[in-house]
């Protein structure tokens, strides 16, 4: 299932979401947009849904983002509608229940790079090569961006973000902005590993768990640590922990 240029494909606890436009390097349109976001909200209702993993077909390319034609005669209005579309999308990957995993195979430029800094998990290809190319087009990175400084450090962010100059994968990882870095012929393989350690853990408890993280980014740290301790009470609402509990001491006899 899918839309044109955007396969999905539900593969027992995981939905792959799959950039389906290799010609044009899996370059996205904003017709993809509004299918990503109803998708992703549609897994967001979904329990039987565990992980979420993004890639991209064939050899040469995760996403290389907004295609180009996308931003051709804009009007400071349109403009806005399309940066909007993509906001909902980084929105809803960092806030919906499951865990999004991404599997960074080649490019990953632009609004896919936006994609993948929203994201839990962040596994690349060696041959990965990410770049944010806007200031060349005259247009500044925004969104996600706004945490590139946290992914990356704050000099390298500026390099990044001011150039427009693509950095390879030994580049971009050098404070961690990756989880994982393999070899191509093992990609599908990592991030099925990593979706399947989540698959074993508390839907709610992910879920609780996410949405605190939204909460450390978005206020302050007293706030943040008084909403931690009221998180970790209503976890005791529910049987999860008594059962993971117990099951803990039975394995330890």
């Amino acid at each position: 299932m899918g839309a044109k240029n955007i396969l999905t494909e539900t593969v027992g606890d995981v939905e792959w979401i799959i950039f389906n436009r290799p010609e044009k390097l899996n370059s996205m349109t904003r017709e993809d947009l509004l299918f990503i976001s109803k998708h992703l909200n549609y897994i967001s209702t979904n329990k039987n849904i565990r992980a979420v993993i993004f890639t991209g077909s064939g050899d040469k390319a995760f996403s290389a983002g907004m295609d180009f034609n996308e931003f051709n005669q804009l009007t400071p209005q349109d403009a806005y509608l399309l940066i909007s579309d993509l906001k909902n999308v980084c929105q809803l990957i960092r806030k919906i229940p499951q865990p999004v995993i991404m599997g960074i195979n080649g490019y990953c430029i632009g609004g896919a790079m936006e994609m993948c800094m929203a994201a839990d998990i962040k596994v690349a290809a060696k041959n990965a090569v990410f770049s944010m190319p806007e200031i060349n087009l005259g247009i500044p990175s925004v969104l996600d961006s706004v945490l590139l400084q946290q992914h990356v450090g704050l000099s390298l962010a500026k390099e990044m973000l001011l150039t427009g100059e693509p950095v390879n994968v030994e580049k971009i990882n050098q404070f961690g902005f990756l989880n994982a870095v393999v070899e191509k012929s093992k990609l599908k393989e990592k991030v099925k590993e990593y979706a399947d350690t989540f698959i074993n853990k508390p839907y709610e408890t992910i879920k609780q768990q996410k949405e605190l993280f939204e909460t450390w980014q978005n206020s302050s740290l007293d706030y943040a640590i008084n909403d931690s301790m009221n998180q970790f009470a209503l976890a005791f609402t529910t049987e999860i922990p008594q059962q993971r509990l117990e099951g803990f001491i039975s394995k330890r006899k």
